[in-house]
């Protein structure tokens, strides 16, 4: 659980379409599921991607990005 002790919003394998709000120190995409944290490698500042959590830590996610979502207007 996380310092808070709110529970972590997502496991292993789910999916979600999230857009990508920021770019970590690292290069990875930064989005939110809930107001927690998902890593989303070989994503850019303002896409919206679908992507599949891979790794889960108390913190935050690392996702797998699965396809770039169609501009939904």
């Amino acid at each position: 659980m996380s310092a808070d002790d709110t529970p972590v919003p997502v496991e292993t394998g789910d999916e979600y379409v999230v857009d990508i709000e920021d770019i970590g120190e690292e290069g990875d995409g930064i989005a939110h599921v809930e107001d927690f944290v998902v890593l989303v490698p070989d994503a850019k500042m303002g896409d919206q991607v679908r992507v599949e959590i891979d790794t889960v830590q108390d913190e935050f996610a690392v996702a797998d990005l699965i396809e770039h979502e169609a501009d939904v207007e």
